[in-house]
């Protein structure tokens, strides 16, 4: 006999959790199934793990630098086993933490993979479950390529385990995760290969400052290479063969290690989707405006496995909080608004940008002035000796109000906030520009950010 919930999600990441909390709130019954382990990518295979490698990457730039700040470092050493050991170790403690809270909260978890059997019913572990609602926030998953010999690949959740440091990698995707672990690796002293098949590195971000991003990244002894078809990945003895096209010539590099960084995409493929009357195209699940499946109206998306948002934790997070309102307010629906989310590289120094580029306000036909600067002459940079600082701010020619803004390096993951703030708020580049702020400090940079050159 079925179990009956008033919710039920499929997920126990930074989608589903937030989604229980917040709908439990209003005293409903809910259940969160999870395939693996509470927490989901983004703490346990993604930004938090990557950001501990992230952290001492930083610190050995630093000592590449150091010189720079009259100093002297010899001998130093990343012990790249004892890095992965600490990574565990400051990632180990939060699915059980998780489980603990929704459980305090009277929401019931349960481990193992759910899938459809009706509009309103899942099957776990051999057991029927009923939801009058149900949220899918079943994360994604690396993408594969058809590619022969993709299987000797690694996904980035693999890599977050290796236990060695290899000497050679080759990326397959210069997306996010492939410039990440690039500059992680370069730091650690791996010699880096970035292959992608776009013709534009990074495309969701400002391309003049991708430009200054990948010409620095090639400066510390990457190949960064966009424009390929990559036509096989084989075993060459203890190492992997990559053999790739680029303008009618075909070329064959060797690498200890091949990565898959291509992306992530959705991860339903296993739900039986069919069964609960929910549709799909191309892109994915169909949605409404409201995050609602359009041919079953009781079950909703949050997370990556929304096929039209960006793939990111805080995004997951914000839309957990609309569907858990729309699932126990339904006549007070809500649309969620993507207009002003930041959005990082985090490779050393960032690249961030929040609203639109340059060449998207041109292609709106938009009224907008440019405030472009290299930001090397000013004196953060050279106290801190940044080895790249740009910034592009898109401003709109008659309210002068913030448009997009893009900074590489010069603590672009914190200031880029600022901006999006300053969006979201109506503040407009003369308040940005007579703002006093803290000197010196880097957001103190901000008033010559904005200057739009005549």
């Amino acid at each position: 006999m079925e179990q009956r919930f008033d919710i039920i999600i499929l997920g126990g990441g930074p989608a589903g959790r937030p989604a229980a909390i917040i709908a439990g709130r209003s005293g409903a019954s809910i259940l969160v199934v999870e395939a693996e382990m509470l927490g989901g990518t983004c703490p346990l295979k993604g930004c938090i793990p990557k950001k501990v490698l992230l952290a001492s990457a930083e610190i050995m730039e630093n000592i590449r630098l150091a010189h720079r700040h009259r100093i002297t470092v010899q001998n130093a050493h990343l012990d790249w086993k004892g890095l992965i050991d600490l990574k565990g170790a400051l990632i180990e403690h939060i699915p059980q933490g998780h489980e603990e809270r929704l459980n305090g909260l009277g929401i019931r978890t349960l481990h193992g993979r759910a899938r459809f059997t009706g509009p309103h019913t899942v099957e776990v572990n051999g057991k029927a479950y009923h939801g009058e609602k149900i949220v899918i926030a079943t994360g994604s998953r690396p993408r594969r390529l058809p590619i022969p010999g993709f299987e000797n690949t690694m996904t980035s959740d693999e890599l977050l385990e290796i236990g060695y440091r290899p000497s050679s990698a080759v990326f397959i995707g210069g997306g996010p995760i492939g410039m990440e672990f690039a500059h992680i690796f370069l730091r650690a002293g791996i010699s880096v290969t970035v292959l992608d098949a776009a013709q534009r590195i990074l495309p969701a971000f400002d391309q003049d400052l991708v430009g200054e991003l990948v010409e620095f990244t090639q400066s510390l002894g990457a190949e960064v290479i966009p424009g390929v078809s990559v036509q096989s990945i084989t075993r060459a003895s203890s190492r992997f063969a990559v053999t790739f096209g680029q303008k009618n010539e075909s070329r064959t590099i060797e690498a200890d290690i091949v990565i898959n960084s291509a992306g992530r995409v959705a991860n339903h493929q296993d739900l039986d989707l069919d069964a609960a009357g929910v549709e799909t195209d191309e892109k994915g699940i169909v949605l409404d405006e409201y995050l609602r499946s359009v041919s079953n109206h009781d079950i909703f998306v949050a997370g990556d496995a929304v096929p039209s948002s960006p793939q990111l934790s805080p995004v997951a997070t914000y839309e957990a909080r609309i569907v858990a309102h729309n699932m126990v307010s339904p006549e007070d629906l809500v649309t969620p608004d993507y207009r002003v989310v930041p959005f990082v590289v985090y490779t050393i120094p960032s690249l961030a940008g929040v609203g639109i580029t340059e060449e998207e306000a041109s292609a709106r036909g938009l009224r907008f002035k440019t405030a472009y600067h290299n930001l090397k002459p000013l004196k953060m940079t050279e106290i801190y000796t940044e080895p790249a600082a740009v910034s592009k701010i898109i401003i709109d020619q008659d309210t002068d109000r913030i448009l997009g803004a893009h900074i590489l390096g010069h603590s672009s993951q914190e200031l880029i906030n600022i901006f999006g703030l300053a969006m979201s708020h109506g503040i407009t580049s003369r308040d940005l520009h007579d703002f006093v702020f803290a000197f010196p400090t880097f957001s103190s940079d901000i008033p010559d950010m904005v200057m739009a050159r005549d």
